[in-house]
């Protein structure tokens, strides 16, 4: 009898910490539904009906391209209210992705505040930016898991999802759709996501050539994600690659460690080289975007040490308010085991510290991007920065039309010239390499033609202006990746 009382106990107990555990995956929110939250609440909701489709302009792509890789701007609904028009430095953006379209449980879509943004949008479209719609799955009554679920499981309820997607892009002129589907359960964020997300891209490349199906991706997977399948699912994924340490983790550290100490097993450069990004990144890295934070985080703490226990948290930071406060509080402070830059201040009873990344640590990931030959680079979030300028010079100096053309990877197979070229490119063997592949691709890693590995000239004269990767592979297969640049 006592046995089985036990066993009856233990199976309760078993059942009741399955469920919470499930609870809290299942509710675990990521750093962007928190910011809706904390920074979205402020901003008065509303929409404008009254612009149509005339009044806003297509993308202008015959625009020269200012930039040798993606760049890619998270613009969120309460940063696009807040003035960000007079900041954004359109020039510098390949993609502006529009935050967020919040899609419900019927498949129905609900734009953002203040939508359509036509200041915005025609400001893009004159630079030659790219203005992309983000979908989410976060922020209604239905729960993130339950609704991303029925559209992955419900046959009528995708095809409905897939039509409003192209109904809004061709109604405001938009150039794709980025996914940021969050607060899934483990359970479903596998080969059904990944299913959803290649129909998806096939229903748009079908209905709407040249336009774009981009998804956002963990820095780590915490289990259920095959990221693999997942790139190859897409035009390019956008890497997340902040919120390595959370609001209520009970310490403090960076939001996104560049590298680590001992004790430490979660850090970018695990992220993009040997963790959960490392097959991509060795075989098709020109489809991973690395996206960094404009943001820090703020915690009241027990002591001015570096990952101190915190006492509470405090709220999110935005770059443009850290760059002035940590000047107020003796300047940040270098921590090399993170690569990362916080400061630290008492206020009379509690010690504080703000993690924020600066234009030391950014510079960094952006070379870690370049390093790995990623497709590019992306921010959560513009405006963040409010009118400060030196983040957008870093994006100019790491990504401006000429920064790094000469750049390769293990120049040992070939060499090219010229670079820039106008109409053809002189292909080279060096130490007698013989090639057995030859392929051009575009800056977002789409596949433009296969090349006879015989051939000394690549003719280009037919591409429109901008950055091309040119990928060889030998007999050996060694291999290498180059930069061209298309400019007339």
């Amino acid at each position: 009898m006592k046995k089985t009382l036990h066993c009856t106990i233990l199976l309760a107990l078993t059942f009741l910490f399955s469920n919470i555990i499930i609870s809290q995956e299942l509710y675990r929110k990521g750093v962007h539904e928190l910011q809706k939250e904390e920074f979205g609440k402020q901003v008065n909701i509303y929409k404008n009906t009254k612009t149509n489709k005339q009044q806003i302009i297509s993308l202008q792509e015959k625009q020269t391209n200012t930039l040798n890789k993606t760049v890619f701007g998270f613009l969120p609904y309460w940063e696009q209210s807040s003035n960000a028009h007079s900041n954004i430095q359109y020039n510098l953006l390949s993609h502006i992705a529009c935050f967020d379209f919040l899609v419900q449980l019927d498949a129905s879509i609900t734009p953002p505040a203040g939508w359509p943004w036509t200041t915005e949008i025609n400001a893009a479209h004159t630079a030659g930016t790219k203005v992309i719609m983000t979908v989410v799955n976060f922020g209604g009554a239905d729960g993130a898991d339950a609704v991303a679920w029925e559209l992955f499981t419900n046959t009528t309820k995708q095809t409905t999802f897939f039509e409003n997607v192209k109904s809004l892009i061709q109604t405001y002129n938009l150039d794709g759709v980025n996914i940021d589907f969050e607060g899934m359960t483990s359970a479903h964020r596998g080969a059904e996501l990944n299913t959803f997300m290649a129909n998806l891209t096939t229903y748009i490349h079908t209905e709407l050539p040249g336009k774009e199906v981009s998804f956002d991706g963990p820095a780590v997977n915490w289990g259920g994600w095959i990221i693999d399948d997942l790139v190859n699912s897409v035009d390019y994924l956008i890497v997340m690659a902040y919120d390595y340490i959370g609001a209520n983790d009970g310490y403090t550290g960076p939001v996104a460690p560049l590298t680590h100490h001992t004790s430490w097993k979660r850090f970018v450069t695990r992220t993009i080289e040997t963790g959960t990004y490392a097959v991509p990144t060795a075989n098709n890295p020109e489809k991973l975007i690395l996206a960094v934070p404009y943001y820090g985080q703020h915690w009241k703490t027990d002591t001015n040490l570096s990952e101190s226990a915190t006492i509470s948290y405090e709220g999110s930071t935005r770059y443009r308010d850290t760059a002035t406060e940590a000047d107020t509080h003796g300047g940040f402070i270098w921590n090399s085991d993170f690569q990362s830059s916080w400061y630290v201040w008492n206020d009379g009873t509690n010690w504080n510290q703000v993690w924020a990344d600066n234009e030391t640590s950014i510079s960094k990931k952006f070379d870690l991007a370049i390093e790995n030959n990623l497709g590019g680079v992306g921010m959560w979030a513009l405006n963040y920065d409010g009118g400060r300028p030196e983040l957008w010079e870093l994006i100019n100096t790491k990504f401006g039309i000429t920064a790094g053309l000469d750049e390769v990877v293990d120049n040992n197979l070939i060499q090219i010239f010229p670079n820039p070229a106008k109409n053809v490119v002189a292909i080279s063997s060096l130490n007698n390499s013989k090639l057995k592949k030859i392929e051009l691709y575009s800056i977002t890693g789409k596949l433009i033609k296969e090349i006879h590995p015989s051939s000394q000239n690549i003719n280009v004269s037919y591409l429109e202006n901008g950055v091309y990767f040119l990928k060889v592979e030998n007999e050996q297969g060694q291999k290498e990746s180059f930069k061209i640049l298309k400019s007339n």
